[in-house]
């Protein structure tokens, strides 16, 4: 199992990338490229979701070494209400650059009838391929482990997030898609 980075974001956002996808997989492997825009992100403070940031975030590398400084700066300035917070909601684009291999083939640059990247046996010609899942992306959910809370801008609470992409290029159909990537979440105390 190949982690392809460690991040740690000092904000109170915590970036969940859970996207739904269809089930019906051949094979999965590792991501180099997994690319992503986020459209909205929400903290839930025990009584209603709050929107910390809509629109059209920078795109995110996650498969690369500076996606903690990318998924970190795309809030930066935002104002997160005082409260206390116990989940968050991450709503992605459908849209995603993605380059690996599913463990045999290899996506190629070529979109195919389903939409999905078009798989090659040849390591040499493997590319970065833009897809949109089908269906669009359902938003996640996630709880965090302690509640986090904001006084005054200051957060009670850090948050370190993985992403490992070690499984994150999947065929389905014979088309390559990305696969759900393993998002870790810790909430550390100052």
């Amino acid at each position: 199992m190949r982690q392809k980075t460690k991040l740690f974001l000092s904000n109170v956002i915590s970036i969940f990338l859970i996207f739904a996808m269809t089930p019906l997989t051949w094979a999965n492997g590792p991501a180099n490229v997994y690319k992503v825009t986020l459209t909205k992100f929400e903290l839930f403070n025990g009584t209603s979701w709050v929107t910390i940031f809509e629109g059209s975030s920078t795109t995110i590398d996650i498969a690369s070494a500076s996606a903690g400084q990318a998924a970190g700066s795309f809030v930066s300035g935002a104002t997160v209400p005082d409260g206390t917070y116990t989940r968050s909601r991450v709503t992605p684009s459908a849209s995603f650059t993605i380059k690996g291999s599913d463990g045999t083939n290899f996506t190629t640059a070529t979109i195919g009838p389903g939409g999905g990247c078009t798989p090659t046996p040849t390591a040499s010609l493997e590319a970065q391929c833009t897809v949109s899942v089908p269906g669009g992306v359902t938003p996640d959910t996630a709880t965090f482990t302690t509640p986090i809370t904001m006084t005054k801008g200051v957060a009670s609470h850090k948050v370190r997030v993985s992403f490992d992409v070690s499984t994150a290029i999947q065929t389905v159909s014979g088309e390559m898609f990305p696969a759900v990537p393993t998002v870790t979440v810790t909430v550390i105390a100052f």
